[in-house]
């Protein structure tokens, strides 16, 4: 019901953009810019020699430029799997964009990206991000949920700039139920079958509680670009926990809760080397009920730190190398083990990309968890065939004991893939 009523609200708001651009001059007209591409992906997962995924992406952008110093953005997503499954169509980033001398702004559905960091950023967020996964890992990003919004930046006269961002809507993470299910689901088996209810967190109310908002700073100090934020809002995962009869678990139960974040990002150069960091320290609403023992989140404060640096040699050789520490636990999963204290994990990411020939152009990426062992590598080649088609290939896998976080998702990692991509 209540994703039915955003996608409802979403494409209202996307009316009213296309009710704008219709009542442009029609010598305006002429500055409309259309831009898409349609994908076709096909993963194979060779550990249990099954098709994963077969499937068509389709991605369509309009920009029109208005008679005033702005714009508006309509993208329209879709996704035609080709394996089983029903076609999914959705609105993407819709929003209004307005230019003034020493500010601009942009209103309605947008992913506001923040953060220095190479894929992995603590202080990006604003939008839900979705969880880490071999694909999300390949394409070096986590992509964000489209949220309303409005965002304005001032650009300050000695340099550097102050953006606000209040946003109107919650939108939860995806994915946050199949957690909770799967943690129901082993209870329920180390109890011998006896069932474990899951509980779904009532939504955040409509009534003004729901907005978040966000600051940024950001200055030139000694040669590095310096940023500072903070965000005040709603965690994008309910925190859970386990409810018992007598000794038995019976239920695990969740509720959305407020957090505070403090951020703190920088980037700049060292002789020819890029460098950056991140940090993020999350300050979450306490749950007395977080204080039982059979708790799946914490009521503590947590920091998130990313330290990293890439080079780039004579011969074009790109590597990079980050090291992520999570004080609140996997990257994998937002949920501890009942009871038990969070444990913070430390994770390092190396990436090298070079392109032998122009239109050739291959990428390694290795994951590696510093605390138990367990590693994600992926490699990539892509061809340009055209300026406006591209063909890609590539392979990963997960190397990791029963001991380590990534053992839980081998199946899921060990994967072949190839895609056809074409632009206009």
């Amino acid at each position: 019901m209540m994703l039915s009523l955003r996608r409802a609200r979403a494409w209202a708001w996307a009316a009213v953009l296309a009710l704008m651009v219709a009542f442009v001059p029609a010598a305006a007209a002429q500055q409309v810019t259309v831009r898409g591409n349609a994908a076709y992906q096909l993963t194979y997962g060779y550990d249990e020699g099954k098709l994963v995924e077969s499937a068509l992406d389709l991605k369509l952008r309009v920009e029109q430029r208005l008679g005033f110093d702005g714009k508006l953005h309509i993208g329209l997503d879709g996704l035609i799997p080709l394996n089983g499954g029903e076609a999914q169509f959705n609105l993407g980033e819709a929003y209004l964009d307005w230019y003034l001398d020493t500010t601009d702004w942009r209103i309605g559905r947008q992913v506001i990206n923040w953060g220095t960091a190479d894929g992995f950023n603590p202080t990006n967020v604003i939008n839900p991000r979705e969880t880490l996964s071999p694909a999300a890992l390949t394409d070096g990003a986590l992509e964000g949920e489209p949220v309303l919004a409005i965002q304005g930046s001032y650009y300050l006269p000695l340099g550097g700039s102050l953006t606000g961002v209040a946003v109107a809507e919650f939108v939860p993470a995806a994915g946050a139920e199949d957690m909770l299910a799967a943690i129901a689901a082993r209870l329920s088996a180390w109890q011998g079958g006896l069932p474990v209810d899951v509980d779904r967190p009532a939504p955040v109310p409509s009534d003004g509680s729901q907005i978040e908002w966000a600051v940024r700073g950001d200055w030139l100090v000694g040669g590095h670009n310096v940023y500072v934020s903070y965000f005040r809002g709603w965690d994008d995962y309910p925190a859970a926990w386990v409810e018992f009869e007598g000794s038995v678990p019976s239920k695990v139960a969740a509720q959305y809760r407020r957090v505070q974040k403090f951020g703190l990002a920088t980037a700049g150069t060292i002789r020819d080397a890029g460098v950056w960091t991140e940090f993020s320290y999350t300050v979450p609403e306490k749950l007395a009920v977080l204080d039982g023992p059979g708790a799946l989140s914490s009521n503590d404060g947590y920091l998130e730190a990313v330290i990293g640096a890439d080079y780039t040699f004579p011969n074009g050789v790109m590597v990079s190398g980050q090291v992520i520490y999570n004080g609140g636990g996997s990257l994998l999963m937002p949920y501890k083990e009942p009871g038990a204290a969070v444990k913070p994990q430390t994770y390092l990411l190396g990436i090298a990309r070079y392109s032998p020939e122009a239109g050739h152009n291959l990428e390694g990426i290795v994951l590696a968890n510093a605390t138990d062992g367990g590693i994600i590598a992926a490699g990539r080649y892509t061809y340009d065939i055209t300026q406006a088609a591209k063909l890609t290939v590539g392979l990963s896998r997960a190397i990791a004991g029963a001991g380590s976080e990534f053992h839980a998702v081998k199946s899921s990692a060990n994967l072949v893939t190839a895609g056809v991509e074409v632009s206009f």
